[in-house]
């Protein structure tokens, strides 16, 4: 399989992939984990294929009429490309579950992305969506309809209905990072989110977890494996439900919640961190607060699609303090490798730090 030769659409409709980012599968997360690796040409088709699908399994769809199936499938397949010879099988093959879902996936693409509800709504009165994207080192400002504003970091996406009606909840979900800050709508004294009635609460979906606000200043980073809450200012409801289990917590200004898909039965447990740390980025800047070169190491990927590799492996355990400007990632990487008294060396989108 010529996996090097994979555009964005190879990726989503590949069910080896598929199994990779939403499967849980470690056979598949393996291999892929160690291609991009070896591939790094191909990290923008790759990141942006795993935003997507990660905002699609958001929620799980209802079945589609096999009619309609069938017609969505095809409507894609004509816009694509001509039919061509049936590709063969991945190396990686998942089972006939993964293979229903990839229907799926393809059906919601022909339908540009529209997400879950449209399945859930295949009518003529469906909504239409709205659909923001950010490359590699890219930021972007957006204000959605009831006039709350959002920065998205790079290599995400967010969705969200076209036109947001009155008296219902405002919905978006989001694959990557973004911090938000949420218009209040509701009466002046409906201050609590928990005992708010629905039709006044903004919420993001972010993978596993519901984030419920009426007001509030939040950043929320939703990866590969990986959920991460801050709340600035206000209040936030974060709901996680689980093989019929309801895990919820109220966060209050400065305390964070992470859920790590590794442990999935892992209640939500919150701490208390300096908020702003976890915002910097909306203004330039990167601030550590003895964060694990670990994680630097995991945001150097995420944000600027940069392939890190330590000459020491106890180089991750190391915790670095400090404010950088994040516009330049060479001046980031060589105030790292300060810091760590290491030398930087990069090729391309590989980095060592030796």
């Amino acid at each position: 399989m010529n996996y090097a030769a994979y555009s964005t659409e190879d990726f989503l409709a590949d069910e080896s992939f598929q199994s990779f980012v939403i499967g849980h599968d470690a056979t598949a997360g393996q291999f892929w984990r160690a291609w991009i690796v070896q591939n790094p040409a191909r990290q923008p088709e790759f990141d942006e294929a795993v935003a997507l699908l990660q905002l699609l399994a958001t929620r799980q769809p209802q079945p589609l009429p096999e009619a309609l199936k069938q017609e969505e499938a095809a409507k894609l397949r004509h816009a694509m490309h001509p039919p061509v010879a049936p590709r063969a099988q991945p190396v990686l093959r998942v089972g006939r579950h993964a293979r229903r879902w990839a229907s799926a996936v393809v059906a919601a693409l022909a339908l540009g992305f529209a997400g879950v509800r449209l399945w859930q709504h295949a009518t003529p009165t469906a909504p239409t969506w709205t659909s923001y994207t950010t490359h590699t080192g890219e930021h972007r400002e957006v204000t959605l309809p009831d006039g709350s504003r959002v920065t998205m970091n790079a290599n995400s996406v967010l969705k969200l209905a076209t036109t947001w009606q009155p008296g219902h909840v405002r919905e978006v979900w989001l694959a990557g990072e973004a911090f938000f800050a949420v218009r209040h709508t509701a009466p002046a004294h409906l201050k609590a989110v928990a005992t708010a009635p629905a039709g006044v609460k903004f919420v993001v979906h972010a993978g596993p977890l519901d984030v419920a606000v009426l007001g509030t200043q939040f950043n929320v980073l939703r990866r590969v494996g990986k959920t991460r809450v801050v709340l600035n200012t206000g209040q936030i409801q974060l709901r996680h439900r689980q093989a019929g289990r309801l895990d919820q917590v109220l966060l209050e200004p400065g305390e964070l919640v992470e859920y790590n898909e590794t442990a999935p039965q892992a209640a939500l447990v919150k701490r208390m961190v300096r908020a702003d740390f976890y915002s910097a980025w909306t203004s330039g800047q990167l601030q550590f607060d003895q964060t694990p070169v670990a994680d630097i190491v995991a945001l150097l990927k995420d944000s600027y699609g940069l392939d890190v590799a330590l000459g020491n492996p106890a180089l991750a355990r190391q915790k670095l303090t400090g404010t950088v400007p994040n516009h330049d990632v060479d001046v980031l990487l060589n105030a790292v490798g300060k810091s760590l008294d290491v030398k930087v060396r990069r090729q391309g989108n590989r980095v060592w730090l030796e």
